[in-house]
């Protein structure tokens, strides 16, 4: 399914757009038998519980991209996924920065607060919106998202949490997203039942500070030190240019002073002189 560029429009202003039934039938169904090969479904893992082979509080692990499962990874990869991302992004010069499969069970508990993927997709200043779209997340939801089913919660741009907009969609629809837009998971209320999911994460090649693998997580004390205390040279390692770059502009120096409050910004100013 082509994703319109009335659909990419709305992403642009709202930080987010939900698209019905991007997969067709047949081919939601090939993706789910292989997404099962890695989280049971709910009958399944009930029984498991049940026989004391899992524990029911421990909720189930992210497996990443690439996986054992073709359907899985032509999900991930899927022509019109690229396509839009290039028409998104602006560039044909894309990159998979990471993918993974995601799934919530009936009676478990599991984080529910309103944030931006900002922490752990970009290592740079916090992204606006009139700084164009580097990184553009894909939510795939495999079976149909009911209340109670645990909707991820989209707020739009400029407007407050209690204005969230729960995705609930049929299986197969996908919510489109950028790292600056706020949203939330939402308790599991239904008595039985799952919600199998998976994420696709493109990012621009030329922005290689942003995108989660090679980012970890700007927020931690660890790397918040990292940074801070690294030479130039060693912020190449992770992804940012070289002194004398054009990405070094006055506005991106105050994002990074801001968020890193003992970055030497006078280094990258001097190269500019």
């Amino acid at each position: 399914m082509k994703i319109g560029n009335d659909a990419i429009a709305e992403l642009r202003k709202k930080g987010f757009v939900i698209v019905e039934k991007f997969l067709a039938e047949e081919e939601r169904g090939n993706v789910l038998r292989g997404f099962h090969r890695y989280h049971p479904p709910y009958d399944a893992w009930r029984k498991e519980v049940e026989a004391g082979a899992r524990d029911p509080g421990q909720p189930p692990s992210y497996p990443d991209f690439p996986w054992k499962e073709r359907s899985l990874n032509c999900l991930a990869l899927h022509p019109d996924i690229l396509d839009a991302a290039e028409r998104i992004t602006g560039t044909r010069e894309i990159w998979i920065s990471t993918a993974q499969l995601g799934m919530k069970y009936a009676g478990q508990k599991y984080w529910d607060a309103f944030h931006r993927d900002f922490g752990n997709n970009t290592l740079g200043p916090r992204p606006e919106p009139s700084d164009g779209i580097g990184v553009v997340s894909f939510l795939f939801f495999l079976e149909d998202i009911r209340e109670g089913y645990a909707p991820i919660l989209m707020v739009p741009y400029g407007r407050p949490d209690s204005e969230a907009v729960p995705a609930m969609v049929p299986g197969g629809s996908m919510v489109i997203y950028t790292i600056g837009v706020v949203h939330s998971a939402s308790p599991f209320t239904a008595p039985a039942g799952d919600r199998p999911a998976v994420w696709s994460v493109i990012s621009r090649k030329d922005r290689l500070w942003e995108g989660r693998r090679t980012t970890w997580n700007g927020d931690s004390l660890a790397m918040q030190q990292f940074i801070q205390e690294a030479t130039p040279r060693q912020l190449e390692m992770i992804g940012f240019p070289p002194p004398g770059d054009p990405v070094w502009t006055e506005r991106f120096l105050a994002g990074m002073a801001a968020r890193y409050p003992k970055f030497d910004v006078a280094r990258y100013r001097r190269a500019r002189s």
